[in-house]
């Protein structure tokens, strides 16, 4: 059994090198890291010099919060580490603030004994009448680019806006369910950490190489990230590999988990010492968020258990 680890990173390479420190000392985890092509990867790789087995890629993409480059980075990631001779059994995100709750012997046996389920979970939310989802695909979304990050005048965020009300004409009459060709797809929403087979792994790349439609359509609704690849699962033979499947429509992001635990009462909380025994009686392997600063004490204590 072989792990591949994806970090999709943009600061703080303190906690990501710590996390690749940990995971990489067994000798069938590695991890791939792209850095955000908008910060200094010099920091990333100065913190991971020493650590063994981590790849930085190579086709790096400027990420932009809500935008469809996540999507663009993570199949980069999943294109470089299915190049490697490793051969890997499962690919696993992480983004930046993530860190193993468990032992790398509890994550291997995890997975030897799961083998072949996928941990992409996904709820439909295509033709909702539910608000909260039809939104996402109703209204048009687009933020890739470097507008907010950017302060701008009155008139221009009106106008950026009158420009975003008049592009979701075309999308307000969306069902979420996006059509290329013969096939149909209907859009699912789910957690953007996950963990995937090889062979799922493998039809993402080749779903994304030859589907533009459905990338374009895709790069236009909100958060990309948590519809993109639960859609071309759930919408494949792989349904019914996936840990669950069919799942009625539920509201909040926390709902959704795969394998991280995470809170996200307003914005996803950052954890510390306090929350030690909370996370560690979870069912989870991984946690969301964790930050240099904030959750050192944390991290010694998951660590100190082996």
């Amino acid at each position: 059994m072989r792990l591949a680890f994806l970090n999709l990173c943009h600061t703080d390479p303190e906690i990501v090198a710590r996390a690749a420190a940990k995971l990489t000392k067994h000798e069938d985890i590695d991890m791939y890291i792209h850095v955000d092509l908008k910060s200094d990867i010099a920091p990333f790789k100065a913190a991971l010099s020493d650590v063994r087995r981590t790849y930085f890629i190579e086709e790096r993409v400027k990420l932009y919060w809500g935008g469809f480059s996540a999507i663009k980075a993570t199949i980069a990631m999943l294109r470089q580490a299915l190049e490697s001779s490793r051969n890997y059994d499962y690919f696993i995100i992480f983004q930046n603030y993530d860190y193993p709750l468990r032992t790398n012997n509890q994550i291997l046996r995890f997975f030897e004994e799961h083998y072949g389920i996928e941990f992409i979970r996904g709820c439909p939310i295509a033709r909702t009448k539910d608000w909260h989802y039809a939104r996402k695909y109703k209204i048009y979304n687009k933020r890739d680019d470097d507008f907010y990050l950017k302060k701008h005048s009155k008139l221009r965020m009106y106008l950026r806006y009158a420009h975003m009300l008049l592009k979701s004409i075309g999308t307000i009459f969306s069902s979420g369910v996006i059509r290329e060709g013969s096939q149909s797809y209907n859009l699912y929403y789910g957690a953007a950490q996950w963990a995937v087979t090889r062979n799922l792994a493998e039809h993402f790349v080749g779903f994304y190489d030859t589907h533009p439609k459905y990338n374009r359509i895709m790069s236009h609704i909100q958060f990309p990230d948590e519809s993109y690849f639960h859609t071309v699962a759930h919408n494949s033979g792989f349904k019914r590999s996936c840990v669950k499947y069919d799942e009625p429509a539920k509201r909040w992001l926390v709902n959704w988990r795969n394998l991280h635990y995470f809170e996200y009462p307003d914005i996803i909380t950052i954890m510390n010492e306090k929350d030690f025994d909370k996370v560690i009686a979870e069912d989870a392997l991984f946690v969301r968020k964790v930050r240099t600063g904030v959750s050192e004490a944390l991290l010694d204590r998951i660590d100190s258990l082996g």
